[in-house]
């Protein structure tokens, strides 16, 4: 994952697409950091565009500035996500039951994003930023696959239905024979 993520990385760079997403999502999901760290009693609040911290945690009288990049941002397991749809929906399931596993997976993929920022600015403010950093870089690519395992056997087993006429057409021929 964490080579395919690097690989991805290296194109977005290229294309310059990354500029993007800086500008507007990594405000956005910022604020959305600083709102649940408040939740766990954490003075917290957003930078202002064009200053090199997305957020800033405040610790007795000392600010950590906690830099967020598009590259931080979780795309990553939003593609593989996508990528998934194609094997993972791939059968003869109804159209409704499809779209809703795909709001499913895209609204967990976001939310399991966002706390997973969560942690590290946690870790960040209560442990130390090598603890933050490592839970980054490998932590991370960890929750994702978890993630994956979990929401794929939700959909078979809970979201997923088969169309009225897979389950017709078996019926008849097991009467056939």
């Amino acid at each position: 994952v964490t080579t395919f993520n690097s690989a991805i990385t290296q194109i977005i760079n290229h294309i310059g697409l990354y500029k993007t997403m800086q500008n507007t999502i990594v405000p956005f999901e910022s604020k959305i950091v600083v709102l649940i760290t408040r939740l766990f009693g954490i003075e917290s609040f957003a930078g202002h565009p064009g200053e090199r911290a997305s957020f800033y945690l405040l610790k007795g009288k000392e600010y950590i500035p906690f830099e967020m990049q598009w590259n931080c941002l979780g795309w990553q397991s939003l593609l593989l996500l996508f990528i998934s749809f194609l094997p993972g929906l791939n059968g003869r399931f109804t159209f409704s039951s499809k779209i809703q596993t795909i709001l499913i997976g895209v609204l967990g993929t976001f939310l399991i994003n966002i706390l997973r920022m969560v942690f590290i600015s946690l870790g960040l403010y209560y442990i130390s930023s090598v603890f933050s950093l490592l839970i980054h870089d490998y932590f991370a690519a960890f929750v994702s696959i978890i993630w994956f395992f979990f929401f794929w056997w939700f959909s078979y087993g809970f979201v997923l239905e088969e169309n009225d006429t897979t389950i017709n057409s078996n019926v008849k021929s097991q009467k056939l024979l």
